[in-house]
């Protein structure tokens, strides 16, 4: 009898662990918006750093095109005043060089800060290369390519 218990109360579990991964992962790829999306590398990348001990690390960005993406040139700004000093700057992109914002976002707020403005616009298909930097235990963006 405690088997068949066992597989009933570890079957749901089992099935409710799957969802929730997979719901994330629907929304972190196909729900999202392209500033939300790098908000979400934001955070992996600032974890990564973390773990590894390091003080810094610099990683690639490639915003992707679908869905609601950026499709061509495009342009990501950290954006704030410039006496602004807890780095809490809004990350916005754009699907031009110089063109209205197209999405903006929060998000990274919960894992990085952004010490001054920051600005870099590319040709379609080239990444944008970022640096964080950890100090006394926040990680700042203080790079953008």
């Amino acid at each position: 009898m405690l088997p068949v218990m066992s597989r009933a109360v570890l079957l749901p579990l089992l099935a409710a662990t799957l969802l929730l991964t997979g719901c994330s992962w629907i929304f972190e790829t196909l729900v999202s918006d392209s500033a939300t999306r790098f908000a979400f590398q934001l955070r992996d990348e600032a974890a990564a750093l973390k773990k590894s001990g390091a003080a810094s690390r610099t990683f690639k960005h490639r915003p992707a095109a679908w869905p609601d993406g950026l499709d061509g040139d495009y342009r990501i700004e950290f954006v704030g005043p410039e006496e602004q000093t807890d780095g809490r700057r809004g990350l916005m992109t754009a699907k031009s060089f110089d063109g209205p914002l197209w999405s903006r976002t929060t998000y990274h707020l919960n894992y990085v800060r952004v010490p001054k403005p920051l600005k870099a616009a590319h040709r379609k298909g080239e990444p944008t290369t970022v640096t964080l930097e950890l100090r006394d235990g926040t990680i700042y963006v203080t790079g953008l390519k």
